[in-house]
């Protein structure tokens, strides 16, 4: 189908629905003048719109329409109108009665419903209020905790040496490279926080393991040794040793401090038997 035939088609269907529209609209102005006729009720363009539910201008649009309700009217004034029956005297008294009833139950369920709207409405007037009120602190906490932490990072004293590096040095990093360990966020930060020395001596120690055995997570491994302080048995050893040196050092010194001394003790009992 080409864009003239669906155009079209698409006019002819405004057209059809315009024309039922207009049908329909007519058919409840004509049915409510037949009702008010029957009830004895006045027939003006005012009283037909409101019964057909339709505008005054709309009854003024069609002639047909207007030409209708101008002639009931002018019957109306030429013949005196009939006395409206009493309510519960005939069956119309018994609708009328019903249908003020049905208004006056229609009227109070649409007051409750009004009641109802403005209770919701002020309900959710309170629940962006609150919204607004907890956006609003969660901010304020938001910026008291970056408060507290400046604060507490600039009050902190780190020795230099615990200081953590900018960058990873490039002895590490091709200590890492050789290893073929790719630096991931918590190895990295890891290696950051620690000394360089701490990160080298763990470094060793997985050398000396990987020679050994073989380690499914060498990245991971090497991480737990540097929290840890791990370090290869050899440096260990070492460690050791400077230790003992350092003892029997010490030792040798207190030693040769006690026998000075007690040659200064000799050396001055001498002196006092001379004197005698």
């Amino acid at each position: 189908m080409s864009n003239s035939d669906t155009k079209q088609a698409r006019v002819d269907n405004l057209l059809q629905v315009q024309t039922a529209r207009k049908e329909d609209s007519a058919d409840r102005v004509f049915k409510a003048i037949d009702r008010l006729q029957k009830i004895d009720g006045k027939i003006t363009f005012t009283s037909v719109a409101k019964e057909a539910n339709v505008s005054v201008s709309y009854l003024y649009k069609y002639p047909e329409i207007k030409i209708r309700i101008a002639e009931v009217r002018n019957k109306q004034r030429s013949f005196p109108t009939s006395p409206i029956a009493e309510p519960n005297s005939s069956s119309t008294g018994k609708i009328v009665t019903r249908l003020k009833e049905k208004v006056q139950q229609l009227e109070n369920e649409n007051k409750e419903l009004k009641r109802k709207h403005e209770a919701l409405a002020g309900q959710v007037y309170r629940v962006h209020y609150l919204q607004e009120q907890v956006e609003r602190q969660q901010q304020i906490i938001e910026d008291l905790q970056g408060k507290l932490k400046g604060e507490q990072l600039d009050s902190k004293v780190t020795p230099i040496s615990s200081k953590r590096k900018a960058t990873i040095d490039e002895q590490i990093q091709s200590e890492l490279d050789f290893l073929g360990i790719g630096l991931n966020p918590t190895l990295t930060k890891t290696i950051k926080a620690a000394t360089e020395s701490t990160v080298l001596a763990a470094i060793a120690a997985l050398k000396d393991q990987l020679s050994k055995k073989d380690i499914p997570n060498p990245g991971g491994w090497l991480n737990k040794a540097i929290k840890e302080g791990w370090t290869k048995p050899e440096i260990v050893s070492q460690t050791l040793a400077k230790l003992e040196h350092q003892v029997v050092i010490t030792s040798e010194r207190t030693v040769k401090e006690l026998i000075s001394f007690d040659k200064l003790q000799e050396l001055s009992t001498i002196f006092k038997q001379k004197d005698e």
